[in-house]
């Protein structure tokens, strides 16, 4: 199938009811719990839906590789599909709210056709498709969503907090030369609902320090398509608006 196929149809008639599928299947059953980290876990929940989601998947788009977070392979194909089953494991383990984010790549990482987020708790869903826009499905309503213009001392700007606890002393530094542009500082979910929230204009910006593919490959599609940019500046990346380019006496 030539990738223009993989369209809004495709996302919201066949993408989103797989994934729903899935995870209704997984979550709200036992689990065990497996520490990778300190404050990094993974559950058998996680594995459970994501290699049924790699699976059906695969079964979707012929062919097709997969990077995902608890899988070793990382295949290299002409579509691939980047995948975190849950997003928020530790959140997920103490019934706050958590994610699954998945996306549709063709030949490159940075090449993304389709972006889903779904948050599971409050079921709700943010989607995209590369040059048709991105929108929220919540009780049965569809929105388009757009990144909103703060005035410069206003607007919530959202954190993340490193694995590396090393480099706590770094994203604290950072948040209070944010906070002199902001009305409020909050630390909220997983990265992929923290774009969202940029996404839909709840948020100014969303910082965090050292992601991966799997935590903000749907959510970018999802912020670019609703008129948002992003930056990446070492290992800190910044989720926005255009301003986010400009401001002054931030790292």
């Amino acid at each position: 199938m030539d990738h223009m196929e993989y369209g809004l149809e495709f996302c919201e008639k066949t993408l989103i009811p797989t994934i729903k599928n899935v995870v209704d299947k997984y979550v709200g059953t036992s689990y065990s719990i497996e520490k990778k980290g300190q404050g990094n876990f993974v559950t058998t929940v996680d594995k459970k839906i994501e290699q049924e989601l790699i699976d059906r998947f695969q079964q979707l788009v012929p062919g097709s590789g997969v990077i995902a977070e608890e899988t070793e392979a990382q295949l290299e194909q002409k579509f691939n599909w980047i995948i975190d089953p849950i997003d928020g494991t530790t959140n997920f383990i103490n019934g706050l709210q958590y994610a699954v984010s998945v996306a549709l790549v063709y030949e490159q990482p940075d090449h993304i056709l389709l972006g889903v987020v779904y948050n599971p708790k409050d079921d709700i869903w943010y989607y995209a498709c590369k040059g048709k826009g991105s929108y929220i499905l919540e009780k049965g309503m569809v929105t388009q969503l757009r990144v909103r213009t703060f005035p410069p001392d206003e607007g919530i700007v959202v954190f993340g907090m490193p694995y590396d606890r090393r480099k706590t002393g770094k994203i604290l530094d950072i948040v209070q030369k944010y906070y002199a542009i902001a009305s409020d500082m909050k630390r909220i979910g997983p990265s992929s609902l923290d774009i969202c929230l940029v996404a839909s204009g709840k948020a100014k910006m969303y910082l965090e320090l050292d992601l991966n593919l799997w935590d903000i490959s749907a959510g970018i599609l999802i912020l670019t398509e609703a008129g948002g940019t992003y930056v990446q500046k070492g290992d800190l990346y910044i989720f926005g608006n255009d301003d986010i380019r400009n401001i002054k006496g931030a790292p």
